[in-house]
């Protein structure tokens, strides 16, 4: 076996068995990852599947504010500057591991 297709082994496994609030700090270690690159395709395909993971009725106020966020980011991807994209992912990335991540792992 390839080391390529271990890595791909491993990394399937690591998503499969991570919880939601893992796969929410992966999504923004991808986005600030793709930000850095400037592969503003992977940086919008991020934030599309961080909006697709909002539950707005359950979220209330915060879910709402997280879609307004994301939407900024996702019209900035498009034509505006990356960095600003990753300095608001690299923020709630933070925000995301202490509040939630960690919380739960308490």
């Amino acid at each position: 076996m390839s080391t390529v297709h271990l890595m791909r082994k491993y990394q399937e496994q690591a998503v499969l068995s991570a919880s939601p609030e893992q796969l929410i700090l992966k999504l923004y270690d991808l986005g600030i990852a793709a930000c850095k690159r400037e592969d503003r395709p992977k940086v919008r395909a991020v934030l599309t599947e961080l909006i697709g993971a909002l539950n707005l009725e359950a979220g209330g106020e915060l879910a709402e504010r997280l879609y307004a966020l994301y939407e900024f980011c996702l019209r900035e991807s498009a034509i505006g500057d990356l960095e600003v994209v990753r300095r608001i992912l690299e923020g709630l990335r933070e925000a995301w591991h202490e509040g939630v991540v960690m919380a739960r792992a308490a």
